[in-house]
């Protein structure tokens, strides 16, 4: 399948789960620009899939991501924060 830049693709190794505008070609190796999300990539050419019209429906991308934004701070690093400088006295002028 030929594909030229400009054509709207996803990639079949991701379940063609996010859309592309395909920004430039060099040789098998596409290079691709997010239309949903800001995310730049590169692909085999054998690896995409044209997509004829671009689907905008924003609920099933929200339901997509959604599990991303579940963050379990026990996952991260954390560094609990410090206590510099505690003011004892309060003087109110008149």
């Amino acid at each position: 399948m030929f594909f030229n830049e400009g054509d709207i693709v996803s990639r079949n190794s991701y379940s063609n789960d996010t859309l592309f505008k395909i920004i430039r070609i060099d040789g098998d190796l596409a290079y691709l620009k997010g239309l949903d999300v800001r995310l730049y990539a590169d692909s085999m050419i054998s690896d995409l899939k044209r997509e004829e019209e671009p689907r905008r429906d924003d609920n099933s991308f929200l339901e997509r991501i959604s599990e991303s934004f579940i963050l379990d701070r026990s996952e991260y690093f954390y560094l609990p924060g410090k206590v510099l400088h505690i003011d004892t006295e309060c003087r109110l002028s008149k």
